[in-house]
């Protein structure tokens, strides 16, 4: 009673009053809290379980959710008893439908049972629907007299059922009613609101997605109504609105217009409650962007430039169909299409005529649209100033003998024109004029030859100077010089090797042998001839040809004349010149050079790698010719001995070569053969050195110095990647080991010594204070002798490994019905072990099962409350989950429960601390229960003792005496047994009491 007081209170401060209309707008009250009569409080005999109230009194006026019920349970009822309260809909045709169905439960006999029912376990109850309610062992609703009711005795739960067919009672009021709440206006939470949209979207893009919020838990997505409703601009054109994900999206096959273009929605629920927003979407177009400008705004042309030619090309950003322009007049330059592209050129027009004198630059304003907008650029054309052609190195003067005959090119012209324009040149003038010089272009580009013609007939006594004038052009500008032509005297030839001397053998040498070969210079270049006389005359061997060659004619073996003196003439025609003297010694015969260490009696053994030049072996020999000069040369076999070896031709010392490193891995064959000459010019002597070139040891060498790994923290054995070791050892069949040294982190890694993969050693955690995220090792590769060594990082990845955890795992909070809303009544504060990104979480909260968000958590893991406590009453205990989820997702939970104590006093909140033994509900219950049990096992001796009349001795039952009269009839084996039998007869059996006559 005391409860439906304080509701009724509530309500009434609440501006309680009579439901017209739909929606509900206010609490209101349907249906009869008290009766007068409660002698008539059930339907006994009458086989009534289930009452529909089908009186005014009874039914919804509007559309709302039912909060509160009440009833006032019959005298004398059973209690607790459950009964399932109702709203009915009468749909017309002899059909009514159940709304909805609440099971309360009455547990106080004879006064109010008030229950309040939470979201979403609320009915929703609409205009003209009645209330009625079901209970299967009859009803507990007391009644008295008033309105109208019908009646009748379900078998199983109905949820739609014919009340049209039952007999209509009257004069009962039954004491139940409910208390309807208004449902909550649905909003839109992201509307009003104007997007920006570019016109460049492409069909199926999503704009803006709708979010909606309904204070309601049972309106859910099914129960809501979503409409479009208003249009403005070309909206409905352009864009489409998918109901079921609330997406506004660009239509297919449409292109945007730029403007505002707005939609207006609406959301309803059930109860007709609804509200509107609008959405405006804003097309803006994307102009055109010139982006090449951005690189190249300019570019330097020849003033001679006339043909058309591409300049620039423009590159233009932009969806939408753009044309390109030259704004500026007057210019030779247009914007046109590249052929074979859609691109925009920026072209210089044919027959363009410029001259950089004039003007030497043009500023080109141009521009590109799309319709919408204009983008403007500037593009500069700069000229370049024709240069003239330049004579280069024309000397003054060139001479010419008087003896020329033949055509003669006496200079070629080069002329250099900047712009690479062919030129043209040409002799205006010749003083004193003759036709004997003139000019003809070179087979290269832009050079040209002075000719002197062939028999000019030169005479240096009656013109010795010719002038010639010349001038080059390229059509615009030129260039002049001054080339002189000299005529020479013609000169005698002179001898460039007489007097001398010469010798012959009179052993080796042959018929046809040249002798000697005479020298001579002819300023002019004449053609000269030789004449010859030799002492003695008398038969001698020699004769000279005009080319200067002096030949043996004969042999003169077994010669005795010891030398020849010949003399020699020369005349170029106009001027003999000489005698000249030549003297021939005779030379006895020859003796041939021995060589005395070869070969040697096994293989000379060179190792590889030896230094270059080193010196290997030296040849010796013996000539008897003591005055001979001595030339040694080499062969190889294989042929590639003379890379790795050489000879020094002078002094026959053999050494390595100066170039090439002997490698054994890379020569062709272990073992050489060299075979070596020496000659005295006249005869020669050959013998074969052997060399076996020996191997060497070589390192293994690393081609890259530095490696890097990465590997997540985690746990020892991990096997990190490959990291690709790149080394080389030029010894083939060589085996290699790996190890590695990590400086003062010793025991993070270990190393495989075969395949060179590494393994943490040990657990790696980023997180742990002091633990590092790098490590810098040295590896290490040998072939079990010689090593190399190369750096490798190892990188330890931070991953998300923990999971945020609560100080505690249960909260527990006291709060005063009216305690205050948005005030912080307790912490709950999580911590995470991830160090860095992941060490870092957001607080949530979960409280679905409250139906409505009565709490909030702040983000440093406060609580508040965040709607009022009154609709759950004094006495209840709520719960709900709080949440700390990092941003790897990794999320820890602890419990809430907030206890509204049994009081209107204001209570202090208790924070951060576990609920005690008595505060929990069950608790209790469990030591009633076994309290009660402990007293009855005390009492039960004294129960016993008390049917024994004060005796702990057994009396014995009825027919004991007359088994004691039968014991002598029986049997026994000896006195003993009947004994022990006796005793067991007489045993006191508390358990028997009951038997006692």
């Amino acid at each position: 009673m005391i409860i439906f007081l304080l509701v009724f209170l509530l309500c009434f401060c609440s501006g309680i009053k009579t439901i017209n209309g739909q929606p509900c707008t206010v609490m209101a009250t349907v249906g009869r809290q008290n009766t007068q009569d409660k002698d008539n409080n059930d339907y006994n005999n009458k086989g009534v379980n289930a009452v529909l109230l089908n009186n005014n009194r009874y039914q919804f006026d509007c559309c709302g959710f039912i909060s509160t019920w009440e009833i006032f349970a019959r005298n004398g009822a059973a209690v607790p008893i459950d009964v399932k309260v109702q709203v009915w809909e009468d749909t017309g045709g002899n059909l009514w439908n159940l709304r909805g169905e609440n099971t309360i439960t009455a547990t106080i006999d004879d006064a109010e049972n008030v229950v309040i029912i939470t979201a979403p376990n609320r009915i929703r109850a609409r205009n003209d629907d009645f209330i009625g309610f079901y209970e299967p062992f009859g009803s507990v609703v007391t009644y008295g007299g008033g309105g109208n009711y019908k009646t009748t005795n379900f078998v199983t739960d109905q949820t739609s059922y014919n009340w049209d067919s039952e007999d209509q009672g009257n004069n009962r009021d039954h004491a139940i009613h409910a208390i309807i709440v208004p449902s909550q206006i649905p909003v839109f939470t992201n509307l009003d609101d104007t997007v920006a949209v570019s016109n460049s979207e492409v069909a199926g893009t999503v704009l803006f997605t709708l979010t909606i919020s309904d204070g309601d838990a049972e309106d859910d997505s099914t129960q809501l109504t979503l409409a479009n409703t208003v249009n403005t601009g070309s909206a409905s054109t352009l864009f489409e609105y998918d109901s079921l994900t609330l997406e506004i999206k660009v239509r297919a096959g449409v292109s945007l217009t730029p403007g505002d273009h707005s939609m207006t929605f609406s959301i309803t629920d059930p109860c007709g409650q609804s509200s509107t927003g609008t959405l405006t979407l804003r097309v803006e177009n994307d102009p055109p962007v010139i982006t090449s400008l951005a690189t190249s705004n300019n570019k330097t042309i020849s003033e001679d430039l006339t043909t058309e030619t591409l300049l620039h090309t423009l590159e233009v950003t932009e969806a939408d169909p753009f044309t390109c322009q030259i704004d500026s007049t007057g210019v030779p330059f247009v914007i046109k299409t590249i052929s074979g592209s859609s691109k925009y050129g920026i072209f210089l027009s044919a027959g363009a005529s410029m001259d950089y004198d004039t003007q030497n630059a043009y500023v080109l304003d141009l521009s590109c649209t799309d319709t919408y907008d204009v983008t403007t650029g500037i593009y500069t054309v700069y000229l370049k100033r024709n240069n003239p052609p330049i004579i280069n190195g024309l000397p003054l003067a060139i001479d010419v003998q008087e003896d020329s005959v033949v055509e003669t090119t006496l200079y070629t012209m080069s002329v250099t024109d900047p712009e690479n324009t062919a030129v043209t040149c040409s002799i205006p003038t010749i003083t004193p004029p003759t036709t004997i010089l003139f000019h003809k272009p070179s087979s290269n580009f832009n050079e040209f030859d002075i000719v002197l013609q062939s028999n000019p007939n030169l005479q240096y006594d009656l013109v010795r100077t010719f002038r010639l004038d010349i001038s080059c052009t390229d059509g615009r500008r030129s260039d002049t010089g001054v080339f002189f032509v000299n005529v020479l005297r013609n000169k005698p030839t002179v001898f460039l090797n007489l007097q001398n001397t010469t010798t012959v053998s009179s052993i080796s040498s042959y018929i046809g042998q040249i002798v000697f070969d005479v020298e001579v210079t002819d300023p002019e270049n004449d053609q000269v001839q030789f004449s010859m006389s030799c002492v003695p005359s008398t038969n001698s061997p020699f004769e000279i040809y005009h080319s200067g060659e002096i030949l043996l004619t004969r042999s003169i073996e077994g010669e005795f004349v010891p030398a020849y003196d010949c003399y020699v003439e020369v005349s170029d025609g106009k001027t003999t010149t000489g005698p000249r003297s030549l003297t021939v010694h005779v030379l006895d015969i020859n003796y041939v050079p021995v060589i005395r260490n070869l070969p040697l009696p096994s293989p000379l053994v060179v190792s590889e790698n030896s230094p270059l030049a080193m010196s290997v072996f030296q040849v010796s020999i013996q000539d008897n010719d003591g005055e001979d000069t001595h030339t040694y040369t080499m062969t190889s076999s294989p042929p590639d001995g003379i890379l790795y070896f050489d000879i020094d031709s002078a002094t026959g010392l053999v050494s390595t070569s100066a170039t090439t490193i002997v490698d054994f891995e890379a020569v062709s064959s272990t073992d050489y053969t060299l075979t070596i000459t020496v000659t005295d010019t006249k005869d020669s002597a050959t013998q074969n050195l052997s060399l076996t070139v020996a191997n060497v040891n070589e390192p293994p060498v690393y081609t890259k110095k530095s490696y890097v790994l990465s590997v997540n923290e985690g746990s020892a054995g991990i096997i990190l990647p490959d990291p690709g070791y790149l080394y080389t050892d030029e010894d083939t069949g060589d085996t290699h080991k790996f190890s590695m040294t990590c400086g003062s982190n010793v025991g993070y890694f270990s190393i495989s010594s075969t395949t060179g993969l590494i393994t943490l050693a040990t657990d790696v955690d980023v997180d742990e204070a002091g633990s590092a995220a790098s490590y810098t090792c040295t590896v290490i590769v040998s072939d079990s002798v010689l090593t190399d060594s190369a750096t490798l990082t190892i990188n330890v990845n931070n991953i998300n490994d923990n999971t945020p955890v609560f100080s505690n795992n249960l909260f527990t909070y006291y709060l005063d019905i009216s305690y205050p809303l948005n005030t912080v009544f307790g912490s709950a504060v999580a911590t995470d072990a991830d160090a860095g990104t992941f060490g870092t979480f957001a607080y949530s909260i979960d409280q679905t099962s409250l139906g409505i968000e009565t709490f909030g958590i702040q983000t440093n893991g406060d609580l508040y409350l965040k709607n009022s406590l009154t609709s759950y009453g004094y006495g209840a205990s709520l719960s709900f989950t709080i949440q700390a989820t990092d941003t790897g997702s990794l999320q820890g939970t602890a419990t809430v429960f907030v206890v509204i104590p049994q009081t209107t006093t204001t209570s202090t909140t208790t924070t951060n601390r576990y609920i005690t033994f008595w505060e929990y509900p069950a608790n209790p219950a469990w030591v009633v229960i076994l309290s009660v049990l402990g007293v009855f096992i005390l009492c039960l001796p004294c129960f016993m003792v008390w049917k024994n009349k004060g005796s702990c001795t057994y009396k014995g039952r009825t027919d004991d005496y007359k088994e004691r009269i039968r014991e002598p009839s029986e049997v026994y084996e000896n006195k003993e047994d009947m004994t022990k039998q006796r005793k067991v007869n007489l045993r006191w059996k508390p358990w028997m009491w009951f038997e006692r006559s």
